[in-house]
């Protein structure tokens, strides 16, 4: 008999998560042993301008020089969509054909989806779809040199984020509906899981960033000066009542109230990670919109990963992107 070893797809246990971020790159490296995973280190880099035509390329720090890479980025661009395909269509080709149909973005995106919960009978797929710009996956492809790390893998930030949620006991709490926030600085996103199934995913084209220029707006003031009231005292809006937000607060109460009023449940309780966790002003106006108790999302104890660097304590959630693309190869792969 021939020997097949050669033809094997190597086993990936060791991969370094990298987040490409508008602000800054984190990168976390973990690795796999049986079931666990555990935490080598995290770092955070300066951002790269992924349409620069400099010629930059990402270097790891030898700590975190895993041999393959998961990345992900903000891609304002990005499209993501939860839909329904039709049962019949069993193939997973087919069922890609249909999504990037239904997407109808063109050659000009790399489409890609994710089979939430196969349907049977007369019940539907239900899919989760995304479509990035090819000059942005070229652009973070181009990043990653001939040497190690390999890039494996990549995805929308938001989405990498939900991978760190996911499979966890948080995702499957009982007592009604769990909402799950990743709100970065140029995008936001918002899911719904009962029962530990996906029932919902939603992108915002609006961030920390946009959140901070409309309070700059309304209060006539410097973006220092907003940077304190959202991530500080938020005492000059609430006492006049001000809200800059509105639409995009709007826009997510929409959100919350068709899932309950579709999945005949209340949301009990919240989890919220990127920048915006850390605002006690977005925490508030999420916890006046859905009427549930909003906790911030650490995605290495909720993973069971110990012995984080003294540099990640506290902003834990920041990492979530990161870690939820690496987690994402090693389960897969």
């Amino acid at each position: 008999m021939a020997d097949q070893s050669k033809n094997k797809k190597p086993k990936i246990t060791d991969v370094v998560g990298v987040d490409f971020g508008s602000t800054s790159t984190k990168l976390v490296r973990i690795r796999k042993s049986g079931s666990k995973t555990n935490l080598v280190d995290a770092d955070v880099m300066p951002a790269f301008e992924l349409n620069s035509e400099d010629k930059e390329t990402l270097s790891v720090p030898k700590k975190l020089a895993a041999p393959y890479a998961a990345a992900c980025s903000a891609g304002e661009d990005a499209h993501v969509r939860f839909m329904f395909i039709a049962s019949n269509l069993n193939d997973r080709r087919a069922i890609h054909q249909r999504v990037a149909k239904s997407l109808g973005l063109g050659r000009e995106y790399r489409v890609g989806h994710t089979l939430v919960q196969r349907g049977k009978d007369q019940i539907d797929h239900k899919v989760l779809a995304a479509g990035m710009p090819v000059q942005e996956v070229r652009a973070v492809r181009n990043l990653f040199s001939a040497k190690k790390p390999s890039l494996i893998s990549l995805e929308n930030a938001g989405l990498a984020a939900l991978n760190s949620f996911s499979h966890t006991e948080a995702a499957r709490e009982e007592g009604g509906i769990v909402c799950y926030m990743e709100a970065g600085a140029r995008s936001s996103f918002i899911s719904f899981f009962l029962e530990g199934e996906l029932r919902l995913v939603r992108k915002f084209d609006h961030g920390s960033v946009y959140i901070q220029q409309r309070i700059q707006d309304v209060l006539n003031i410097n973006e220092d000066d907003a940077l304190t009231v959202l991530f500080e005292d938020a005492t000059p809006l609430l006492d006049h009542s001000l809200d800059p937000i509105s639409t995009l607060l709007q826009e997510i109460s929409i959100s919350c109230k068709f899932v309950e009023r579709n999945e005949n449940a209340t949301i009990h309780k919240v989890y919220t990670s990127g920048g915006l966790s850390y605002s006690p002003y977005w925490t508030y106006m999420i916890s006046d919109i859905t009427g549930a108790d909003v906790a911030t999302w650490d995605p290495f104890n909720a993973n069971d990963m110990k012995n984080v660097p003294k540099g990640v304590t506290g902003v834990e959630s920041m990492f979530t992107p990161a870690v939820g693309a690496a987690l994402a190869l090693l389960r897969n792969g």
